[in-house]
């Protein structure tokens, strides 16, 4: 009998440990997400960031410094009319984005489109590009 009343009582206070560690736990990630509200998503940042080497690896060239001295490479065999197009475009949207005028995944659905543009203009002429 004395067993059945020790083990009630040792079933309880861990329950009543366990409920009590819940409840902190569950106060902890709440704070945790009111202050990451606002954050933009970690990994939809690092992917504009990649997008955006790449449209600039592809309209301008490798620019980093250890490229200045030889010669260009990365840069795709496009138009120069067609080069200037979608530079322009490229800075009109990332002045957009900076002046907060579109959101972050808008953002990255357009530097998606100005990607398949790249791609796809490779071979045109500039007639062919400005219809």
């Amino acid at each position: 009998m004395e067993s059945i009343v020790i083990l009630l009582i040792s079933a309880t206070t861990i329950l009543f440990l366990i409920l009590k560690f819940d409840t902190k736990q569950n106060q902890k990630v709440k704070g945790i997400l009111k202050k990451t509200n606002n954050i933009q998503p970690l990994f939809l940042q690092r992917a504009v960031e990649q997008k955006l080497n790449k449209l600039y690896n592809s309209i301008y060239g490798d620019i980093s410094p250890s490229s200045i001295n030889g010669p260009i490479t990365g840069r795709v065999n496009l138009n120069e009319g067609a080069r200037q197009l979608l530079a322009e475009q490229l800075i009109i949207l990332i002045n957009q984005y900076n002046n907060g005028e579109i959101a972050l995944t808008h953002y990255n659905t357009k530097l998606n489109n100005l990607i398949i543009s790249i791609n796809q203009v490779k071979h045109m002429n500039f007639e062919q590009i400005k219809s």
